[in-house]
């Protein structure tokens, strides 16, 4: 898939058949993301990033070496970013929201793909792909509006598990940056043989600490307390 055969597709077959005031759903595909309009790079002369920046109303002294002007169009990049499908889609008064990157439980029609993926996978035992096809099809046809409710609701089931334990992820992150400045110190100020030494030794004694589970900082909390996998269905 590209953009030009998927803008074909949105003009011609989704978009005609969507309800008014519709909210798609995307992931983070690079046909789903095509910007209408790039930011500068920093290969941009300075004239470009200027007029990019005057475009976005940013302001900016004329004096500016090109490393200052690309630092303004880096901090106000993201904020200005312009995507081709959400303009198509806004002709029709459509919206676009796009999920978390590298996160496909969030999505319904991934856990539809994988429930589809393991039919095929079980139905198909000799791999002939005219077979593929029908049992595609066949699973498809089976999966109504109950199934994909029951996928919705599993999606937001999961969502109200990261929020419930966003203060875990908080805490493991803190973790790592601690282990991390922990081991990169060992590695410094050494001077002697019998030094490396010592800092071989602390080295590997960190990075095997760092295999080993850490407490939290909350006395008698555990890091991963709160943290459920669902069990399929």
């Amino acid at each position: 898939m590209n953009f030009i055969n998927y803008e074909k597709w949105l003009r011609n077959q989704l978009i005609p058949n969507l309800p008014p005031n519709s909210v798609i759903v995307v992931d983070n595909a690079s046909y789903h993301n095509k910007q209408f309009e790039t930011a500068p790079t920093s290969n941009s002369n300075k004239a470009v990033m200027r007029q990019w920046l005057k475009d976005k109303g940013v302001q900016y002294d004329e004096k500016m070496y090109k490393p200052q002007l690309y630092k303004l169009v880096l901090a106000h990049k993201q904020q200005n970013k312009n995507y081709c499908i959400d303009r198509i889609l806004a002709e029709h008064n459509h919206s676009v929201v796009r999920l978390p990157p590298y996160h496909p439980d969030l999505n319904p029609i991934e856990m539809a793909w994988a429930a589809i993926k393991g039919y095929v996978g079980s139905k198909n035992v000799n791999w002939n792909i005219t077979k593929v096809i029908d049992l595609v099809k066949e699973k498809i046809a089976s999966m109504g509006p109950i199934e994909w409710e029951k996928l919705c609701h599993k999606v937001k089931d999961i969502e109200q598990e990261y929020i419930k334990n966003d203060h875990v992820i908080d805490l493991v992150t803190d973790e790592f940056v601690i282990y991390a400045d922990d081991e990169s110190d060992s590695d410094e100020g050494s001077d002697s043989d019998s030094d490396d030494e010592d800092n071989d030794s602390q080295d590997t004694q960190i990075s095997s600490n760092s295999l080993e589970p850490r407490p939290s900082t909350s006395a008698g909390t555990n890091l991963m307390e709160g943290i459920s996998f669902l069990e399929e269905d």
